[in-house]
C-alpha cells in the first residue's frame, strides 16, 4: 500500500510540472507574440511576414519538448485515426461553420476585424497554392500541434477532461491578441478538443483546422475570379446587371470579400448573427451526432458520453484523487497579458476612427 501512495504521489508532482511547464510555455509565447506585434514586416515578402510568426510558435514548443525530454509524437497524441471517421470530420466541419460565422457576427459588432486587410493583400500578392500553404496547412500544424497537442495534454487528465479543454481553448484564443478573433477561437478550440477526445488523435483536429482556414482563404480567391466570370457572362449576352437583378456594389462585395466584411456596420453584423442562430444550432447538433459516430468508430464512445453524463461517486472520487491545479502564475499572467493587450488595441482603434 505504501508503495501504491508513494507512485500516486510522484504522478502528482509529475502532472503538476507539466501543467506548470506549459503554463510558462505559454507565457513565453505570448511575450514573443507580442514583441512581433511592435516588429515592421512591411519591408519583408508576404510569405515571410507569415512565416515568421509560425515559426516563433512551433520552434519554442519543439524546444520545450526537448528541454523537458517528452516524446513529441506521444505528448501530441499523433496516433492512428479511423479512416471513416476522418472522412466524417469534412461534413462535421461544414456543419460548425454556421455556429462559428453566427458567434463571430455578433463579436464583430462590437469589436474590430483586424485580418480582412491581410486576407485580401495575401490574395493578391501569392499564388492559390501559396496561400492555402501559408494560411490553411502550416496554421494547421502548428496551432495544433501546440494548444491541441502540448497544451492541452501537459494540462490532459483521463478522470475529467475538460478542465484541459477549456484552458486550452482559453490559451488559443487570446493567442489571437485582439477581441473579435478570441471570441469565436475559444468556440472553435473547445470543439476540438471535444473533437480530439472522440478521435484520439489530433490528425483529426489537424484536419478540421486546415479545413476551416482553407475554405475561406479558398473564398477569397475564388470569388473574385467568380464574379469576373460572371460580369463576362452577361456582357457577351448583353445584359446588365440590373437586369440580372444585380448592382455594382453586389459584384465589387464579391470582388472585395475580406474588405466588405469588415466595412459592415454593427446593425448588419448583429442581423447576421440573428439570421444564422437558428442554422448555427441545427448544425451543431448534427455535428454532435457525427462526433459521437467518429467517436464509436474509434471505440472511444464511452469517453465522449462520460464527459457529458452525470458523474457517479466513485467517479467523483476518482476524480478529486486525480486533480491537479491547471491555473498557475505563469498561466494567469499570460492570459491576462492577451486581454488586456486585446483591450488596449480594441480601445486605440476605436479612437483613432474618432
Amino acid at each position: 500500500m505504501r508503495i501504491k501512495k508513494d507512485t500516486l504521489g510522484e504522478m502528482i508532482m509529475e502532472k503538476k510540472k507539466m501543467v506548470l511547464g506549459a503554463g510558462i510555455l505559454f507565457l513565453v509565447l505570448v511575450l514573443i507574440n507580442i514583441t512581433l506585434q511592435f516588429l515592421d514586416f512591411s519591408g519583408l515578402p508576404t510569405f515571410a511576414s507569415i512565416l515568421a510568426p509560425q515559426a516563433c510558435i512551433i520552434i519554442p514548443v519543439i524546444l520545450y519538448t526537448i528541454i523537458t525530454k517528452q516524446n513529441f509524437f506521444e505528448l501530441i497524441r499523433f496516433r492512428k485515426v479511423n479512416f471513416w471517421s476522418v472522412l466524417l470530420i469534412i461534413p462535421v466541419t461544414y456543419l460548425l461553420n454556421p455556429l462559428l460565422t453566427c458567434i463571430n457576427a455578433f463579436s464583430m459588432a462590437f469589436s474590430t476585424n483586424m485580418i480582412s486587410g491581410t486576407m485580401g493583400s495575401i490574395a493578391e500578392e501569392l499564388p492559390y497554392i501559396a496561400g492555402l500553404s501559408l494560411m490553411a496547412v502550416l496554421p494547421a500544424l502548428t496551432e495544433e500541434i501546440t494548444f491541441r497537442g502540448v497544451l492541452l495534454n501537459s494540462f490532459h487528465r483521463d478522470s475529467n477532461p475538460w478542465p484541459a479543454i477549456l484552458f486550452s481553448a482559453v490559451c488559443f484564443g487570446c493567442m489571437h491578441m485582439n477581441l473579435n478573433q478570441i471570441a469565436y477561437a475559444l468556440v472553435l478550440g473547445i470543439l476540438m478538443g471535444i473533437i480530439l477526445e472522440a478521435s484520439g488523435s489530433i490528425i483529426s483536429t489537424m484536419l478540421v483546422h486546415f479545413i476551416f482556414n482553407g475554405t475561406s482563404i479558398s473564398l477569397l480567391y475564388l470569388l473574385p475570379k467568380f464574379a469576373e466570370w460572371y460580369m463576362n457572362l452577361l456582357e457577351q449576352n448583353g445584359m446588365t446587371l440590373e437586369q440580372a437583378g444585380l448592382t455594382q456594389q453586389d459584384m465589387d462585395a464579391l470582388m472585395n470579400v475580406g474588405q466588405s466584411t469588415a466595412s459592415s456596420t454593427p446593425g448588419e453584423m448583429l442581423m447576421l448573427g440573428a439570421i444564422m442562430l437558428i442554422p448555427a444550432i441545427i448544425g451543431l447538433a448534427l455535428a454532435g451526432l457525427l462526433i459521437y459516430l467518429i467517436a464509436y468508430l474509434n471505440k472511444r464512445q464511452l469517453i465522449l458520453k462520460g464527459m457529458f453524463m452525470k458523474k457517479s461517486p466513485e467517479q467523483k472520487q476518482a476524480m478529486a484523487a486525480d486533480k491537479v491545479r491547471i491555473m498557475n502564475p505563469a498561466l494567469g499572467i499570460a492570459i491576462g497579458i492577451c486581454v488586456v493587450f486585446a483591450i488596449v488595441i480594441e480601445v486605440l482603434l476605436r479612437v483613432s476612427r474618432m
